[in-house]
């Protein structure tokens, strides 16, 4: 009996769920389909039924957009960055973020993969823009390039201290460039009183 369309949704979301969990952890050559199936509770002939490959479902987990994305879109900026910069939650950040854990992976990945990765970044970097004039804001921009490079970063150092600092330090730099530009109004300049040009008086000499 064939399944209802709702229920073959579900399904492909739940593969789609622990496939973007095990890429995250393990990376992309470290997790097989046979993997991914396992933690679905699913066989290897099930998959063929939602994705066409390995590859069509990693490009389909960076999609999805895990970590500082859904938590920006759901949060206010500041807050959602200073949060993933803390230190204790690193190990959870990393691993939740599609951005920071899969940076390495999608250096090598196929071109779909790629593009959809681009695409969350840019989408992040608009979410930090909120208050700005443009979406792709030199600041927000900034400030992504920090926190994502800072805790990925951090989560490959094997140095606890270092990986504080990394943390801290981004921190420090990106939060101020979250804040709205403050507009300099131009000094006023005095205006030179202009001489209407004139008769010129002639004096008598005496």
């Amino acid at each position: 009996m064939p399944q209802s369309p709702a229920r073959v949704a579900r399904t492909r979301a739940d593969i789609l769920d622990h496939a973007a969990r095990l890429f995250r952890l393990r990376g992309y050559a470290g997790t097989s389909i046979d993997d991914v199936m396992l933690a679905s509770g699913l066989t290897r002939g099930a998959f063929y039924a939602h994705f066409d490959s390995k590859e069509d479902l990693f490009s389909e987990a960076v999609r999805a957009g895990h970590g500082l994305l859904a938590r920006l879109r759901s949060g206010e900026s500041a807050t959602v960055l200073k949060a993933y910069l803390q230190k204790a939650d690193l190990a959870a950040t990393a691993q939740g973020c599609t951005l920071a854990g899969l940076a390495g992976d999608i250096a090598r990945a196929p071109f779909a993969a790629r593009l959809a990765y681009a695409n969350l970044l840019h989408a992040a970097i608009g979410e930090l823009a909120r208050n700005k004039r443009r979406k792709l804001d030199a600041d927000a921009t900034a400030a992504a390039i920090l926190a994502v490079g800072a805790v990925t970063l951090a989560r490959a150092s094997g140095d606890t201290r270092l990986s504080d600092w990394l943390l801290r330090c981004a921190g420090r730099a990106a939060l101020p460039l979250l804040k709205p530009r403050t507009r300099l109004t131009p000094r006023k300049t005095r205006k030179k009183a202009v001489r209407k040009p004139g008769k010129r008086r002639i004096g008598h000499r005496g």
